[in-house]
């Protein structure tokens, strides 16, 4: 009975140990769906969508009068390591740490002095 009860605190330890942190998998996790930075306007909208499947697009789009819109969309793959965001586009590689405030917008520390809002 005694060496079941060490077993099983060994497989209790062993378990705690090998599990990764809830906290990394959900920080991931918050980051899928669609952001737009700040300072958006009627006239000027710069947003960045990641998709579950590590793929995402950065658009923008900026009205210079009544008739014409400016936009453009680049895609971009897109990974986390702890509280790091890599993602590469057009041949760049850009390293940001990201982390949510308490309104819940996305803080890209090196990438924009702006915070991301979520679009529902």
């Amino acid at each position: 009975m005694k060496n079941l009860k060490y077993l099983i605190i060994i497989l209790f330890v062993a378990t705690m140990f090998s599990c990764k942190s809830d906290d990394e998998i959900n920080l991931s996790n918050k980051l899928v769906g669609e952001w737009l930075r700040a300072d958006f306007t009627n006239e000027l909208e710069y947003k960045l969508i990641f998709n579950a499947d590590n793929f995402g697009y950065r658009t923008f789009k900026t009205v210079t009068n009544e008739t014409e819109i400016i936009s453009s969309a680049i895609h971009f793959n897109w990974s986390t390591d702890g509280s790091t965001l890599t993602f590469s586009e057009l041949d760049e590689i850009i390293t940001t740490s990201f982390s949510f405030n308490l309104e819940g917008e996305l803080i890209l520390k090196d990438y924009s002095d702006l915070p991301f809002i979520r679009i529902e």
